[in-house]
C-alpha cells in the first residue's frame, strides 16, 4: 500500500490561499454582547471586570477598555488560588501604581468574595447616599469566572437577608458564550443592587 503525501500548499490536508483577506474571528454573538454592554456602561454606577489571575492582560477585553477606565472600576483577578501568588501580587500593585482598584479573588471562596463586596461598597459610599438602587455591572472575556462570582454573591446576600427581604428578579438572554443576568437583591448596605452578568 503507498500513502501519498501532498507537501506544496497544504497543511494536515488544509490548503491556505493566499491574499484571501483578513480572518474575522469574532463571532456575531460577541458582537451584539458587546454593543449590548457599551449600551448598559451609560446606566452603571460601578463596572467589577473579572479577569482571569494568571493572565491578566490577555483576559481583558480590549474592545472595551477605552469605555471601561472611564468609569468607577474595579479589576478582579479571578482563579487566584491557579495563580503564582509572587506574580500575582505584582500584578496588583502594577494595576495599583495606574490609579486603578484591582484584587485578588477565588470566586468560589466567600471569604474572597466578601472581600470585593466590601471594596464594591466603599467605592459605591458617596452614591448609596444618593440612591437607593444601584447598577454593578459585571464583565470579562468568556470563562474568567462571571458566572461564578455572581453564583458567590447571590448566596452571600441569601444568608445576610431573610427570604422575605430578598427580592430576586432574573432576566436572562443568550448571547452564545456570553449571558446578561439581571439580578435584584440586597447586600451589604445597598437597599438594591443589580448585577449584570456580561
Amino acid at each position: 500500500m503507498v500513502i501519498t503525501v501532498a507537501k506544496k500548499g497544504l497543511i494536515g490536508g488544509m490548503s491556505f490561499a493566499r491574499d484571501a483577506g483578513a480572518i474575522n474571528w469574532f463571532p456575531g454573538h460577541m458582537a451584539a454582547a458587546t454593543r449590548a454592554i457599551r449600551s448598559r456602561l451609560k446606566l452603571t454606577d460601578l463596572v467589577i471586570e473579572v479577569r482571569d489571575a494568571r493572565i491578566p492582560l490577555s483576559s481583558a477585553n480590549e474592545d472595551l477598555q477605552s469605555q471601561l477606565s472611564a468609569k468607577r472600576r474595579i479589576i478582579a483577578l479571578n482563579k487566584k488560588d491557579l495563580a503564582n501568588p509572587n506574580i500575582l501580587s505584582k500584578w496588583t500593585r502594577h494595576f495599583e501604581s495606574k490609579q486603578q482598584d484591582c484584587i485578588a479573588i477565588n470566586a468560589h471562596s466567600r471569604s474572597s468574595v466578601k472581600k470585593l463586596l466590601d471594596l464594591v461598597e466603599l467605592k459605591l459610599k458617596e452614591v448609596i447616599a444618593r440612591e437607593p438602587t444601584l447598577l454593578v455591572m459585571v464583565v470579562g472575556v468568556p470563562n474568567v469566572g462571571k458566572s461564578a462570582l455572581i453564583n458567590s454573591v447571590n448566596q452571600i446576600a441569601a444568608t445576610r437577608f431573610p427570604v422575605q427581604e430578598k427580592s430576586l428578579k432574573l432576566e436572562a438572554c443568550s448571547f452564545g458564550f456570553l449571558w446578561f443576568e439581571a439580578c435584584s437583591f440586597r447586600f451589604l448596605s445597598i437597599s438594591i443592587s443589580f448585577l449584570l452578568d456580561a
